[in-house]
């Protein structure tokens, strides 16, 4: 049974830290994480998780570097983790996932270039003010036992990524039975009337998936009583602007891509976006 996390100690990087989120999350066994070099014994210790460190990659015995892969590689230690719980497939679909393996494989400024955007916006992105507050505290910590507070902090957002990846896969499945698809103004558009919760969770697999050249989306609005009628992919024919003012309708966006309806009928929302769609 695993004990004990293993890290490096200095600088804190979010491929260490959500790695060690993501190993606390499978592993309820582990006792603490420290920061600090590993010894021989613990890399090869199956009892032990030593992550971003130690030159070695043996999931067998719970060992996860890159430092020792060639020039290029774009393996880090979050993919190198992700891949042995099989949640790498999912977490490719997220964007966040694939910038922070390509940040701490190729720098900055390569990542940025394959982006198209500069490395200054990059590093701003990543280093907004929930990250850089949880990496300082990770920082400054050279233990965390079970009773920490970060430790439980950590171990709640591997959690969350976990389980996000779950929830998806199942909204997915529900999705694909579910949607309904009306075409108006010879455009297509996804109607979850209520049998599917909070769709938007897997809407853009959904869309990927089936190849649906989908204009709108409507679904429950999540805030009050009514429906969310949403733009997708800033499709240049639908401006909610259009059905601004009408009976129904109790909020459009200024710029045009969303807009809540009060509880009204299907029928009722296509007359609506026979008006939005062009």
């Amino acid at each position: 049974m695993a004990s004990r996390i293993v890290t490096h100690g200095g600088g804190a990087h979010m491929d260490d830290l959500i790695s060690v989120c993501i190993v606390l999350a499978m592993n309820d066994d582990i006792k603490c994480v420290e920061r600090r070099p590993a010894e021989p014994e613990e890399i090869a210790d199956p009892a032990v998780w030593v992550l971003d460190q130690g030159e070695v990659h043996d999931p067998e015995n719970r060992n996860f570097d890159h430092h020792q892969f060639p020039a290029d590689t774009r393996k880090c230690t979050l993919s190198l983790v992700a891949d042995h719980f099989n949640l790498k497939n999912d977490l490719d679909e997220t964007v966040w996932f694939r910038v922070l393996v390509l940040d701490d494989t190729l720098g900055a400024i390569r990542t940025a270039g394959e982006l198209n955007c500069s490395a200054t916006l990059l590093k701003g992105l990543l280093n907004g003010p929930i990250n850089e507050f949880v990496l300082t505290r990770f920082e400054q910590a050279k233990r965390l036992d079970s009773d920490s507070e970060l430790l439980k902090l950590l171990t709640a957002i591997g959690t969350h990524i976990v389980t996000n990846i779950r929830d998806k896969k199942e909204r997915l499945q529900l999705i694909r039975q579910k949607a309904e698809v009306e075409k108006v103004n010879g455009l297509k558009v996804l109607f979850f009337m209520e049998d599917v919760p909070d769709p938007k969770l897997s809407i853009a697999e959904y869309i990927k998936e089936t190849g649906k050249n989908t204009g709108v989306v409507v679904v429950a609005n999540t805030r009050e009583s009514g429906w969310s009628l949403s733009r997708v992919a800033d499709n240049p024919r639908v401006d909610f602007r259009r059905i601004k003012g009408a009976p129904d309708v109790h909020f459009v966006h200024a710029n045009g891509f969303v807009a809540k309806t009060r509880r009204i009928e299907k029928p009722a929302i296509i007359r609506l976006l026979e008006t939005a769609i062009e």
